[in-house]
């Protein structure tokens, strides 16, 4: 037999279902009034550009809240009326499908976005920072090319000694300024002291062969010695005066001084006033011909090694004036000319050499700069278009800029081949752009962000 308090408990726990049920219905009824929905479909606002994320994730997670609440209260309505309640739900459902379908979405709230577009409403556009100019252009008058900073190949020096020897004391350090002739370093061969004792056996000899050569001369025109005699004394003097002029050549050659009294010791000296940009030596190590000790170079003028394009050779020639940028100094222009044009072409990159040399009293420029040089070649040129670095965009692996779409608030990106960087953070756009458009100039990162946002929605449904 059933227990006669079972159809009371059924009773109370239909009621207590019926109670939960109209408090989530009131619920929710408050929530609709005071304009806050699960399912009501966000604009394309300030508050999606900031928190975009944060609501849908918080609306997903209520509607499923809610849902969940709904069901369960289908479920009492079943348990307490009987068949009835599953047709009043399948109402409700079909009711519920109709109002979604009819519903706008985020996008369309927003005036609609794709792949191809973002929109947006003026607040968003407010808070992106968005902003809409007409591009600006320039005419072409000069010929843009990129290098790098070298030695002027006339101021350069690599100084190492000429015979084999061994570092005894260093007269110099790197970065120092030297002067022309100051003694770098100096060093002792046993070579140098060699031929030192050959010059001074030479200058005795030559001194003894002219005082017997002078004695023959007297005794001839007293007629006491021979003609022989006096031709024989003279080829002595030449002979030991040939020697000697031997002997100082092969000290001029390695760069010795004629003092006897360093015996192999010599000085390795300047050649002419710069700096030391380099050096390989320590006291006591040895050093060959093939050593470099030292390297000098005159900064006060540069170069710039450049590879011209065999399309503009017509264009360049020597003695043009080149302007000169580089990244250290953003704001300065260093003036420079064409020095050199090779003759050959390189038959791989279809390009020929050529050389700037910039003067460089200040010492601003450093070989291995890499510098952006314009070549003055006049002739007015094309106009061409120029936008601001910012707004440059990177999308789905091209350079794209936005440009204003038919409707208020719409932005496409519109790909774009870019050329070189100029001065102020501007690029040269060479196509893609005609003169006169209007692109955005700022918040270009935000309309980036807004697209990838939407493609990745696209992507989930």
């Amino acid at each position: 037999m059933t227990p006669k308090s079972t159809p009371a408990r059924a009773t109370s726990r239909t009621r207590r279902t019926e109670v939960r049920c109209t408090e989530a219905r009131r619920s929710d009824v408050g929530r609709t009034r005071h304009g806050w929905r699960p399912t009501t479909a966000l604009t394309l606002s300030a508050r999606v550009l900031t928190r975009g994320l944060l609501l849908a994730a918080l609306g997903a997670t209520l509607g499923a809240t809610l849902g969940a609440t709904l069901g369960a209260c289908g479920r009492g309505d079943a348990e307490a009326t009987g068949a009835a309640a599953p047709k009043a739900t399948s109402a409700k459902e079909a009711s519920a499908k109709e109002a979604s379908a009819k519903s706008p979405t985020a996008d369309s709230a927003a005036g609609g976005h794709s792949a191809e577009s973002v929109t947006l409403d003026s607040a968003a556009v407010r808070l992106g920072g968005i902003q809409v100019d007409t591009v600006t252009t320039i005419t072409s008058t000069g010929l843009p090319v990129t290098g790098s900073i070298t030695y002027d190949p006339n101021r350069v020096s690599h100084v190492g000694p000429r015979t084999e020897g061994r570092v005894l004391t260093l007269r110099a350090n790197l970065g120092d300024r030297v002067s022309r002739g100051q003694v770098l370093a100096v060093l002792e061969s046993p070579e140098v002291g060699q031929i030192r004792a050959e010059e001074r056996e030479a200058e005795e000899l030559v001194r003894i062969a002219r005082e017997n050569y002078a004695r023959e001369q007297g005794l001839a025109r007293q007629g006491i010695s021979s003609r022989k005699e006096l031709l024989d004394a003279e080829a002595e003097l030449r002979r030991n005066q040939a020697a000697l002029r031997s002997a100082e050549s092969r000290l001029d050659v390695l760069g010795a001084a004629h003092d006897h009294s360093q015996g192999g010791r010599f000085s390795l000296t300047a050649p002419f006033a710069g700096s030391v940009v380099a050096r390989d030596a320590s006291p006591g190590g040895m050093a060959t011909p093939a050593d470099t000790l030292f390297t000098v170079a005159d900064l006060s003028r540069v170069a710039i090694e450049l590879d011209v394009f065999e399309r503009d050779l017509a264009r360049v020639r020597r003695g043009q004036p080149v302007a000169v940028t580089v990244t250290a100094y953003p704001g300065r222009t260093f003036q420079g000319r064409v020095a050199y044009l090779g003759e050959v072409l390189d038959p791989q990159n279809r390009t020929v050499e050529a050389r700037v040399e910039i003067p460089n009293p200040d010492g601003a420029l450093k070989p291995g700069m890499f510098a952006t040089a314009r070549i003055q070649v006049g002739g007015g040129g094309p106009a061409l278009v120029v936008v601001p670095q910012d707004a440059l965009q990177e999308v789905e692996g091209r350079r794209v800029v936005f440009v204003p779409g038919a409707r208020p608030g719409e932005f496409r990106p519109t790909p774009v081949e870019v050329g070189e960087t100029l001065d102020g953070g501007r690029v040269v756009i060479r196509a893609g752009l005609a003169p006169g458009a209007r692109v955005v100039v700022a918040g270009a990162f935000a309309l980036r962000s807004e697209l990838a946002r939407a493609e990745l929605s696209e992507a989930e449904h």
